[in-house]
């Protein structure tokens, strides 16, 4: 259901800092990637997993 069609590129995102990560979301505006970022960057700080700085980004793009 939530799989892209084949023909097409999912987005990229570059990678950011955390207070980037942020930012960027912010200035998105969705309240929904706000908290998204911000769930991330709780499990971001408690692991150091540099992959999960992307995800706010990422859907970003698709919202």
């Amino acid at each position: 259901m939530y799989a892209p069609a084949d023909d097409i590129a999912p987005p990229t995102v570059s990678p950011a800092t955390p207070a980037e990560v942020f930012a960027r979301a912010a200035r998105h505006g969705d309240e929904h990637v706000v908290k998204l970022a911000d769930a991330v960057l709780d499990a971001h700080a408690a692991s150091g997993d540099d992959r999960l700085l992307t995800t706010p980004g990422y859907a970003g793009q698709l919202i």
